[in-house]
């Protein structure tokens, strides 16, 4: 298992890490039915009442809001040209001890504070 409870992640998308989503990783291999009726937020593709083997994972610059998704959808790794695009092996990749130094730096949080602001105001 690639993931752990309390785990700093980096979504794929964005250029560099102040785009990337950071992700924390709350909870491993929940089921739908335990989701369903929750505040959290199924990303998926399949239906969330079947979907087994899920991770929880907050945003930790959005208010930690809760995501979940199937385990290996989001461990799965992205084609040769996306590795290439994006810099990363897989879809939700672990964060490594420099890029965890550098998003719990105040310089970087006031960075990802602000774009936050604008992107959901």
């Amino acid at each position: 298992m690639i993931y752990k409870v309390g785990m700093l992640c980096k979504h794929f998308k964005g250029k560099n890490l102040e785009e990337k989503n950071i992700y924390r990783i709350v909870e491993l291999g929940v089921n739908g039915k335990d989701v369903y009726a929750s505040e959290i937020r199924y990303t998926g593709d399949g239906h969330l009442e079947t979907a087994e083997n899920l991770v929880v994972y907050a945003n930790i610059f959005q208010n930690n809001k809760l995501f979940a998704r199937e385990y290996e959808d989001i461990s799965s790794e992205l084609s040769p040209e996306k590795q290439q695009q994006y810099n990363q092996v897989l879809k939700v990749q672990p964060l490594n001890e420099e890029e965890i130094s550098i998003i719990t730096s105040t310089k970087f949080i006031e960075l990802k504070e602000i774009q936050t602001r604008e992107k959901f105001q």
